[in-house]
């Protein structure tokens, strides 16, 4: 008996852990692919101080055990007076291991391998294991996500895995560990608020009831707390600085008026200009349009009101890191749409969705790399222009070499992340600190993209009127020394 107990207990053992194999699998190839992507991007300079170099600084003043000061943002900038996102601060031990704005870019990168398993085990619930495998993967390679890792590091990375998880726990009815995603989603920032209320209001169709109504009730509470109170006693002028809705009114009051006494101004502003709904085609056309028939897509409305409402054009596109959220959701209610259909259905549907998802997208960054660059990025990694170095590449980084530690600089946006681990880092026009260099890339038309920054030949004409004086050159990129520059100092030690 002893003999053969071992081997059976083994086999039983592997049985129960195979299941996780192919989605565990599938998540580190993921990881693997969007990290290299994005540590080339830094490595090409193409990551800026907005946003990883902001990051930085918080999430190394965390690591520290410091108030979040944003310097890129502004002299003593509180990062929690700008978005409520209290949950950057458990990347801080990772700092302990590697202090290095990378860190961050591969931290994103696990967080959206993680929703991917999450996705995986959802849609095994609801499909065939070969099918459940097949779409995870087109769900891997959207270009939503790949948009993500495209544009350095947000805290909306977040979102991702903690909206697959608030999902499965939805269909698994557990409202504990719905209730503990969605505690969690609050804290990634203040406009999640939104979207847990309505995760709570499809709960809430269930009974009994009390949870949902419990958890729709509470987030509109935090979400009215966090944004009227929470943010503005962080900001240095007091108030939420994101309401920029000014076609509904100067504030919330207004505009919940403007959406009941005039709802085509509404519907006019979600579609108008073409740039919303070309970006909506793109969430839903690879989708087969199937979400507009899953209850659980309302948890996208409000990021995507949130964003076609507003009167900046950045949100509006399909670029950014703005469409991963809305993503998941999408996805998800794709796949119970799937679930919900039976026989040939489920069959045809399946196999459609593989091509909009897999094989076409696959087709894609393998045959016509280039071509499909603005929308899946990725495909600089198979054309091998991720990895290729240009001689302004060798110029930046030499201009960057040559910058002491300890020091405080005013630097190029897109220099501003190489800075931030060894220097005090400045935006140009937002700090009356003395500074001890300017690093200005000449080629390029601003210094930031903060509005209201003075050009890059402005930057330039003042640093020498303060006799500000070249101390080096690598084709565009100049450094500029101050005239009473006596060496690094501890106040300018990041």
């Amino acid at each position: 008996m002893p003999t053969t107990g071992a081997p059976f207990r083994h086999r039983t053992l592997c049985r129960s852990a195979r299941p996780w194999v192919a989605p565990a699998s599938l998540a580190l190839a993921q990881f693997v692919v969007m990290a290299t992507y994005s540590l080339t991007r830094y490595s090409q300079f193409l990551t800026a101080g907005h946003d990883l170099g902001i990051f930085d600084q918080v999430v190394r003043a965390y690591s520290r055990f410091r108030a979040p000061i944003a310097l890129l943002k502004g002299d003593g900038f509180n990062i929690l007076g700008d978005h409520f996102h209290p949950i950057v601060a458990v990347l801080a031990p990772l700092y302990w291991i590697w202090d290095d704005p990378r860190m961050l870019l591969l931290a994103q990168s696990a967080l959206l391998a993680v929703s991917t398993v999450i996705v995986w085990r959802f849609a095994r619930r609801k499909l065939a294991p070969g099918w459940a495998a097949i779409l995870t993967v087109g769900y891997a390679l959207g270009w939503p996500l790949q948009g993500m890792v495209n544009f350095d590091f947000h805290e909306v990375a977040f979102a991702i895995p903690l909206l697959a998880w608030a999902f499965d726990a939805l269909d698994r009815r557990s409202d504990g560990e719905l209730v503990a995603a969605s505690a969690l989603l609050l804290l990634v920032r203040e406009d999640m608020g939104a979207l847990v209320a309505v995760l709570g209001v499809l709960r809430a169709l269930r009974r009994p009831r009390r949870a949902g109504l419990v958890l729709a009730a509470g987030s509109v509470v935090w979400l009215v707390l966090v944004t009227g109170m929470v943010i503005p006693h962080f900001s240095r002028t007091g108030h939420y600085a994101y309401w920029d809705l000014p076609g509904l009114g100067p504030d919330a009051g207004a505009a919940v008026r403007t959406a009941i006494t005039d709802p085509g101004t509404v519907l006019r502003l979600l579609v108008t200009p073409d740039q919303k709904w070309h970006t909506m085609l793109f969430l839903i056309v690879p989708l087969l349009f199937l979400p507009l028939v899953s209850a659980r897509s309302l948890v996208a409305a409000p990021l995507l009101a949130e964003r076609f409402l507003s009167a900046r054009p950045a949100l509006w596109s399909t670029g950014f890191h703005y469409n991963a959220p809305v993503w998941i959701v999408l996805f998800v209610a794709t796949i119970d749409v799937i679930g919900r259909a039976h026989g040939w259905r489920r069959r045809v549907l399946g196999s459609a969705l593989a091509a909009t998802l897999v094989v076409v997208p696959v087709a894609g960054l393998v045959v016509e790399p280039t071509e499909v660059q603005p929308i899946l990025p990725l495909a600089r990694l198979v054309d091998g222009s991720a990895f290729q170095t240009t001689a302004h590449i060798r110029d930046q980084a030499a201009i960057v070499a040559r910058v002491p530690a300890g020091v405080c600089v005013v630097a190029d946006d897109r220099l501003a992340s190489h800075l931030t681990p060894k220097d005090v880092v400045a935006t140009f026009g937002l700090t009356n600190r003395p500074q001890d260099f300017y690093a200005i890339d000449l080629s390029q038309p601003v210094l930031s993209v903060e509005p209201n920054q003075k050009t890059t030949a402005d930057a330039m004409r003042i640093a020498e009127s303060e006799g500000f004086l070249e101390v080096a050159r690598a084709g565009t990129v100049v450094l500029l020394q101050s005239p009473s520059y006596a060496g690094p100092t501890p106040a300018c030690h990041p």
